[in-house]
Formats: structure tokens, sequence, C-alpha cells
């Protein structure tokens, strides 16, 4: 039996839904031209020179920096490579959008002070990262890679990810291992100093000092580094600087020639030693007590950690000072 052949109202919609279909292919392959006309667009436009800061590091115009920069990609964390408006810093690059999102790489940076023995690494496609969280902006970090030398810094802003870039900007970094040159880890602030009287004036305040101080924890036996003093306290856990204490210390050095820095915080008069600063932290010590104690901290929480530990020291340990005493 001979099929009948199609009707006009067959070929008709057959042909009709082609012309859709074509129709409709068209207009997608159009939206996408547009979309990445306008991403070409956008990308031109974020990668016209942009101005950043030139602070002097002490390896950026190092050859090893230069042969980085070479091999630096277009693209990461989403963000297009912009050029560096003059005077443009050796050793940097910029990644950003038109967002404001903005990914800074510094390559010949200072090894930070905080890549310390409670300092806790990452380690990202064979590359060793500290990350350290900014003393004014806890939303802001930098990452620094700590497993070679030269240092390279990564800091992002706006929404985007460092994580991203540290992942992209991998293979152009190269691992470690390739690498000769590595930064030793410095030592825990105050681990140095002598403390000759922490007697039992001392056990007596540390045994009040808080389990948790600046969203930080008291650090236990087993999460302290090996070798530290027994008097030792520390605050720690976060990616912020840890809060150190130290009491019996001898006097600070500086204290006897100047009054520049004494500060008075509740019952407790501070003095803060400027030739034990660094970093973002510095070192304050609790005056007119019958034992001396030495504190590093964040110079961005000061005003909010002193108080607390102003109480406790104020409540432990005796004034000595006739001209603070009621």
């Amino acid at each position: 039996m001979v099929d009948a052949p199609p009707s006009g109202e067959t070929v008709q919609s057959k042909g009709s839904r082609t012309r859709a279909g074509i129709a409709l292919a068209i207009a997608i392959i159009s939206i996408l031209g547009i979309i990445f006309a306008a991403k070409i667009y956008q990308d031109s436009q974020a990668a016209k020179p942009v101005a950043i800061s030139n602070p002097e590091l002490p390896a950026n115009d190092s050859p090893e920096c230069a042969e980085l920069l070479d091999r630096l990609p277009e693209h990461a964390a989403d963000l297009v490579r912009a050029e560096i408006a003059e005077p443009a810093p050796e050793g940097a690059a910029v990644y950003r959008n038109l967002e404001q999102d903005r990914i800074t790489l510094r390559c010949g940076a200072n090894v930070p002070s905080q890549y310390n023995e409670l300092g806790k690494t990452e380690e990202v496609k064979g590359i060793s990262w500290l990350r350290v969280v900014d003393s004014t902006d806890e939303s802001l970090a930098t990452w620094f890679t700590v497993g070679r030398e030269p240092v390279v810094a990564i800091t992002a802003e706006g929404n985007a990810k460092a994580e991203d870039a540290l992942r992209d900007l991998a293979e152009a970094l190269r691992p470690d291992s390739e690498y000769k040159n590595k930064p030793e880890r410095g030592g825990v602030p105050l681990a140095e100093l002598a403390a000759p009287e922490a007697d039992k004036h001392c056990s007596g305040l540390e045994a009040a000092l808080p389990r948790d101080l600046g969203n930080r924890h008291r650090l236990s036996a087993e999460e302290m580094p090996a070798d530290m003093p027994r008097d030792m306290v520390i605050w720690g856990g976060t990616p912020a600087d840890p809060v150190v204490l130290r009491c019996g210390v001898d006097e600070p050095a500086g204290y006897s020639t100047t009054t520049q820095q004494l500060t008075q915080v509740g019952d407790i008069v501070w003095f803060n030693e400027p030739t034990l600063s660094s970093g973002t932290s510095a070192t304050w010590y609790a005056m007119g007590r019958e034992r001396f104690v030495a504190v590093e901290m964040p110079m961005s929480e000061a005003s909010s950690l002193m108080p607390v530990l102003s109480s406790v020291i104020a409540d432990n340990l005796e004034n000595i000072s006739p001209s603070e005493e009621k």
C-alpha cells in the first residue's frame, strides 16, 4: 500500500517549526554575541591603567619578581589583569573589574611578623600561604607565601576571592620546591623576655585571666608551641594576631626616660614599649603593681582589650605606686 503524500498543512507545520528553530538559534547567538561583546568591553575598561601605592619592599626589583610578572595570566579570580599607572611600582600586578573588586599582587614583600611559631599556614598546589588579617578591617586579609623567597603577597578587596586567586595564579607562582631559599619562622612574641619574678603572685593572676579574649581562646598546653615559658599565657586560635601575656618580667627599658607612652585604663597605667612592637601589634606594660605585666596585642584592638585586662590585673596584683593609690 502506497503512503499518501503529506498534506499541505503538514508541510506548512514542519516549515513553521524549522523557521521558528532558526529564529530561536539566531536570537540565542545574538544574545551570546551581545554578552560576549559586553564582556570584552568591560574587560578592556577594567584593564585600563590603575594607580596603586608604592611601598618600599626589600626584593621587588629582583630578577625572580620580574620573571614572575612575565608568567602571570591575563585573568585570575574572574578578574582581568590591569595596567598599572606610572610611576608603577616594581614587582606589582593588579586584577580587577568595573565593580571595584580587586586582587593586588606584590612580589618581594617583607616576611610578615605573624610568621612565627603560632602562625598557621595553608598549602595550595604546593605553595605554603599565611593569611594575615588587616588590623583595622577583619574582612580584609593578605596572603603571604612563606615557603620561598622572594615573598609574594596577595590582597583581595571588594568581593574578590583571594582563595580563587591563589589557585588561578599557582601555575605562574610555581611550587615552593622550585625555590632555593625560604624564610625562617620568627619566635613567639615576648618569649625571649626574662621573667625573674614569675612567682605565686603571677600564678594568682594567671588563674584569674579569662578563657576567651577578643574572639580568641586561651591556648591549652597541647596547643602551645614547644619550649614556651611556663608563665606565658596566649589567646589565639583565629587568623587575627594573638594576644600574649607575661607576668613577672623586668621593668621596661624605656620607662625611666619617657612619659609619652603612658595610658591610664581603669586602675592600671600602661606603658607602650616601642622597641618591642612589630607589624600590627605592640607591647604594653602594666605599671605600678607588685609585678610587671607585659602584654603583646594588636594595636587596633588595644582599646577594647585593655579594660578587660586592667580589671583582672587590678584585682589580683597589689598597687605599689603611691600616686595611684585611692
